[in-house]
């Protein structure tokens, strides 16, 4: 028999699960969508479970395309698991992602009630976090259960380390590891378990004690930062997005932005209207400083005990994402860790309304929660295919440069190629500074395949050479563009064939910059390979070395077996060995 005490535990488990279920029951067909596609769909690695070891030790088998690696073995874990339950029918992986949400909102509760705050608290927070629309992207959007199986792992190994014991600490240490393993944001784990220490045990501060608790996790922490040094070095150091003091004052206004979401959370999208911001009064970064140093200053001063805890939990929380420069400047799913903070925060709140205002009170919370079920039940509704999300991420944000792109992706398979040239050119001019080297090469790419679809043979081709030219190597873009020169190799177009003998006479003559317009002239009219061997030679002649490396790049990528690949390459090999 169950005792009175845990009955009242599994009722209201019952009730965050029943309530969350049905918010989400009309999502489990929803589409694949976004990253789904390369890390999933086009995945082979997650077709066998025989693959499962290797996730531990190769990032690039996260994706078909290698250039997308990423250290995340458990979540390619669960994909492989999925994969051999479902195949490729949606309704297992999205089962998974509410699986695992309904799991955190448990966690919640029982965190809540571990740390004195109350079954009522506790009950509420697990609701708001549940129910709250923020939390929907995580539930929806297959890719994003990184950072619902993050949570999980990190609210257990938390729990763990809030009740202690040999025990407790075993499951502690092995769920941190497993949370590092879903997501690198889990790094967050250590401060916040730190910060519990400072703030509730006080009296337990002794260095040998602090270090037998904390030293086994910080060790841990420390081989995971060591193990991914290569990619914190690219996103931080070597090829960073953008630059750290743009990344800095970018974030600090969104923490405007990111708290609007919480308390207003309408709006969402998948592509926020959001800009860069370039310096300290840009926007409300200045605003964002004041507010924020004056309510630390507070918090500091006047609250009690949990509000400090749970303050800095969502500033720690959300502090790893905010300090790498990633493609996307803001997104929902990064609120979903810092969230714990903020539903148990507000359930506080309104407990104290219940017991103030007994039935009234409790009323209006009711009110207020099946609310945010219906906002969540509606972004649910959004995300039901690539079509309906990036429509709907257009009507909000027009000046946002990627929703234009998946747009006109959804134009282009339809077969409505006029409207997709449309969607791309919009997609170009609205926002650069915002596209990712990535967007930019499938925006290319996308495009070639749009004017070739027209019968637009050199506006396809000039297409297929600006994606190659960021990325030489990119596959789709370089094997259209080898078809399209081998029917073209057939005959010269006349001025094409002008513009490059008109290059080799400016070569000889020793006018290589002349020699160079005219030969990039004649490849906007036609590629061909010998024009793109005068080329190099041009910029060759001009000391333009980082010029002189693409058009050998490109040439290798169009025909590495040709003669003019093979000495391309040889040229490539000669700069990498000049540097």
């Amino acid at each position: 028999m169950c005792s009175t005490w845990a009955k009242g535990h599994l009722w209201r488990g019952a009730l965050i699960w029943g309530l969350t279920a049905l918010v989400y029951a009309g999502s489990l067909n929803n589409a694949f969508q976004y990253d789904d596609i390369h890390s999933i769909v086009d995945n082979p690695h997650i077709r066998s479970p025989a693959k499962i070891p290797a996730f531990f030790v190769d990032p690039a088998l996260f994706s078909a395309d290698p250039r997308n690696a990423m250290y995340r073995p458990v979540v390619l874990v669960s994909y492989a698991l999925n994969h051999a339950i479902s195949g490729y029918e949606v309704w297992s992986y999205h089962l998974f992602n509410l699986g695992i949400h309904l799991g955190v909102g448990s966690l919640v509760y029982a965190l809540v009630c571990q740390l004195g705050g109350g079954w009522r608290q506790g009950l509420m927070a697990g609701l708001i976090f549940a129910l709250h629309p923020v939390a929907s992207e995580p539930v929806n959007y297959i890719s994003s259960r990184s950072e619902s199986l993050c949570a999980f792992f990190f609210l257990l190994a938390f729990l763990g380390h809030v009740r202690g014991g040999r025990k407790w600490f075993g499951v502690s240490l092995a769920s941190f590891g497993a949370a590092l393993l879903a997501k690198s944001v889990a790094i967050a784990f250590l401060p916040v378990a730190l910060a519990y220490e400072l703030i509730f045990r006080r009296a337990d501060l002794a260095w040998k004690s602090l270090l037998k608790r904390h030293g086994p996790l910080w060790l841990v922490g420390l081989v995971y930062l060591v193990g991914i040094r290569g990619a914190l070095d690219t996103a931080l150091v070597s090829h960073p997005v953008r630059s750290l003091s743009v990344q800095g004052f970018t974030q600090i206004k969104a923490v405007v932005y990111y708290l609007k979401l919480w308390c207003m959370p309408w709006g969402l999208s998948v592509e926020h209207p959001f800009t860069l911001a370039r310096g300290i009064g840009d926007g409300p970064v200045l605003a964002v400083f004041l507010v924020m140093g004056t309510a630390g200053a507070l918090l500091l001063l006047h609250s009690g005990r949990q509000v400090l805890f749970w303050g800095l939990w969502a500033v720690l929380a959300l502090l790893p994402s905010s300090a790498v420069p990633l493609n996307v400047l803001v997104n929902e799913h990064r609120l979903y860790l810092p969230a714990v903070a903020f539903s148990v925060l507000l359930a506080g709140l309104l407990a104290k309304l219940v017991e103030a205002q007994g039935r009234l009170g409790g009323t209006l919370v009711a009110v207020w929660l099946g609310s945010y079920g219906a906002l969540a039940w509606q972004r649910s509704q959004v995300w039901q295919s690539p079509e309906s999300l990036w429509q709907d991420a257009l009507r909000k944000g027009s000046y946002m440069p990627r929703p234009h792109l998946f747009v006109g992706d959804g134009h282009q398979q339809a077969g409505r190629h006029e409207e997709a040239l449309r969607e791309y050119a919009l997609a170009h001019a609205v926002y650069p500074e915002v596209l990712s080297a990535g967007d930019q090469v499938a925006l290319f790419n996308n495009q070639g395949a749009a004017h070739l679809a027209l019968g637009h043979r050199n506006e396809a081709m000039a297409s297929y050479r600006q994606a190659l030219a960021i990325d030489p190597i990119y596959t789709k873009a370089r094997e259209a563009l080898e078809a399209l020169v081998a029917l073209q190799e057939l005959e010269w177009e006349p001025t094409a064939q002008l513009l490059h003998k008109k290059g080799l006479m400016l070569l000889i003559e020793n006018r290589p910059a002349q020699a160079a317009e005219a030969l990039e002239a004649s490849l906007a009219r036609q590629v061909r390979l010998e024009t793109y061997r005068a080329l190099g030679m041009a910029y060759e002649q001009l000391g333009q070395v980082d010029e002189e490396r693409r058009v050998y790049a490109t040439l290798v990528a169009l025909a590495p077996e040709s003669p003019f690949g093979r000495a391309a390459a040889a040229k490539l090999r000669e700069l990498e060995g000049s540097k």
